[in-house]
């Protein structure tokens, strides 16, 4: 067979892209498949791009919205991608509601947990992806904190049936402490009075309100480290030591994030709520960002200054969080 890559040359940085708007190159079965002989070497033009998980969060303009949609109809590559993107989506919303205990009845709580995060045939939801998948492995290059729950890599086919239930029991775990928080801080006791105004304590702000907003305050601040960091870099005499710390502690920071925005969403605190999807926007550009490349933190930087993520931060903590 005629080796592709040399029919097919990807484009370097010095070669003009080939216009958007054109027909795209005649694909073969082949090429529809994505086996190219190795894992990571395609003709894609997005293969080293971030656009596709831009696209999947709804972060590019109309044009560039239109250029990916149109790409990705004739792409399996690509079209793969976005599947494994909506595949971790699924396995974060797919957690089980139980409520928490009444009356401080904790007994059967657990029982109820297990219940509600096992199938019936007793081993958990499942979500199917085979380890073979190049896609699969590609995209573990590209998000390294997802390599905890993905299949293991090599020739054996496998499943990602162990990946589902323990997201859901972590997602339910922590939304139900908070609940149990908020249940005992909420209760009184009958008979009790107030105590005088003047005999109480001065409480610090975020230890005498919200228990979530307290917890989001926290992760706000070590937040704040990267996203100062991030927007103080030069990019062009930024040595690749320094970007590379600033990517790994944006991929450690990203889950949590989303967690905590996801529980604001719910408990209706929209300000927190929007101040840590612009976080997590940042925090997965980053993450996904090449540290050899200024042109990578210049999008970072930019995304930062669009969202003016530093003053809503400030903002947010200065207001009681």
């Amino acid at each position: 067979m005629r080796d592709r890559r040399r029919a097919r040359p990807r484009r370097g940085h010095g070669q003009a892209a080939a216009p958007r708007g054109g027909a795209p190159p005649p694909r073969g079965a082949d090429d529809r498949e994505g086996d190219d002989g190795g894992a990571g070497v395609t003709g894609c033009e997005f293969g080293e791009s971030p656009d596709i998980e831009l696209y999947f969060y709804g972060e590019l303009d109309a044009a560039s919205r239109a250029s990916v949609e149109a790409h990705v109809r004739h792409c399996a590559e690509c079209a793969r991608r976005l599947d494994d993107l909506e595949t971790i989506r699924r396995a974060l919303a797919s957690r089980p509601g139980v409520d928490a205990p009444p009356a401080g009845d904790w007994s059967g709580f657990m029982s109820r947990l297990n219940a509600a995060t096992t199938g019936a045939d007793g081993e958990g939801f499942r979500l199917k992806a085979e380890a073979t998948n190049p896609d699969i492995n590609a995209f573990r290059v590209k998000v390294p904190i997802l390599n905890s729950w993905l299949p293991p890599s090599g020739g054996r086919k496998t499943s990602l049936h162990r990946a589902a239930p323990w997201l859901a029991l972590a997602a339910t775990l922590v939304l139900v402490t908070i609940a149990a928080v908020l249940t005992l801080r909420s209760r009184t006791i009958p008979g009790a009075t107030q105590p005088p105004a003047a005999t109480e304590p001065a409480q610090p702000s975020a230890a005498g309100g919200d228990p979530l907003l307290a917890l989001s305050g926290q992760h706000l601040e070590r937040s704040k480290l990267v996203v100062l960091g991030l927007a103080t870099r030069d990019p062009v005499h930024t040595s690749s030591a320094d970007w590379e710390y600033e990517r790994q502690l944006a991929g450690s920071l990203l889950s949590d994030t989303r967690l905590y925005r996801r529980a604001a969403e719910q408990r209706g605190l929209n300000d927190v709520a929007r101040v840590m999807g612009d976080l997590e926007t940042v925090l997965l550009e980053t993450s996904l960002g090449d540290h050899t490349d200024p042109e990578s933190l210049e999008r970072v930087q930019q995304l930062i200054r669009k969202r003016d993520l530093v003053v809503k931060m400030q903002v947010i903590g200065g207001s009681g969080i």
